[in-house]
């Protein structure tokens, strides 16, 4: 009897190990509530050309790890998230962050087209994706998106407080603000 108490207690203490690792993988996945605006702010004044800078910007954004860019015209940005190959991630990792909750999907990739705009000064069109296509994809276009906040994208890069308050906390988490973006720059299939 002693000896399957021991078995049974060593194959919980390797499955709690297994488990463990798991969710320490997931956790370099940066969430909006892991960011700091401080430390993206560090690469404001961007520039498409530099892919340095961009590569940077994209690791301290929601989806970090996860994703694929490309440079379309000197001009847009192409970000395409999913798990590549030869990779540390699984298809289950990716899933469990973009998808654990309905609104996800809209709120990183608002967050994170709102960042690429305020960081990157010369981005006029930023397209973000998943590699599967029958996930939503949405393009967003500076100018049009500019005229919907109270303040330019200058402003908020050099007032991070004025970024968190108006633009993460007013329009990424409202429900109601998201939407009305939304309905200017809607998701396709």
């Amino acid at each position: 009897m002693k000896k399957w108490m021991y078995i049974l207690l060593l194959l919980t203490v390797v499955l709690s190990a297994c488990s463990s690792q798991a969710t320490e993988k997931e956790s370099d996945i940066k969430g909006i509530e892991d960011m700091s605006l401080k430390q993206l702010s560090k690469h404001k004044n961007s520039y498409i050309g530099d892919n340095g800078a961009i590569g940077a910007i994209l690791s301290d954004l929601p989806g970090n790890v996860i994703r694929e860019y490309e440079i379309v015209d000197e001009k847009a940005l192409k970000v395409t998230y999913g798990v590549k190959e030869n990779t540390t991630y699984t298809e289950e990792q990716f899933d469990a962050f973009w998808f654990n909750e309905k609104d996800t999907i809209e709120k990183n990739y608002l967050y994170n087209a709102l960042a690429l705009f305020i960081l990157i000064d010369n981005v006029q069109q930023v397209t973000l994706k998943m590699n599967s296509n029958d996930e939503p994809s949405v393009t967003f276009k500076r100018q049009q998106l500019e005229k919907m906040f109270p303040h330019s994208f200058k402003e908020y890069k050099d007032d991070t407080a004025l970024w968190q308050k108006e633009l993460v906390d007013g329009v990424v988490e409202s429900k109601e603000k998201r939407q009305d973006v939304y309905n200017a720059f809607p998701m396709q299939k």
